[in-house]
């Protein structure tokens, strides 16, 4: 990922995890780009561009976390957050 993108400088960390943060979301790997200082960071044009990338490759769930909740933005949303 670009140097940008680095937590400390974006406000998102993107993260590998075994279980998605929605508590009724079913077990298993995802992506979640996580907001580590301002829940208007992962809205952030960059960001939104990170999360496509890992949305264009497809082969887990992406979500997206802030203290406003819990999104699911890949395979779509299901679940609430």
């Amino acid at each position: 990922m670009p140097d940008g993108l680095r937590p400390d400088r974006s406000g998102v960390m993107f993260s590998l995890e075994n279980r998605p943060p929605a508590s009724d979301a079913p077990e298993g790997a995802c992506i979640v780009g996580r907001a580590v200082r301002d829940a208007a960071d992962v809205d952030g044009p960059d960001i939104a561009e990170a999360f496509a990338m890992f949305v264009r490759e497809g082969s887990l769930p992406v979500w997206k976390v802030s203290e406003r909740g819990a999104t699911l933005v890949h395979p779509g949303p299901r679940f609430p957050s």
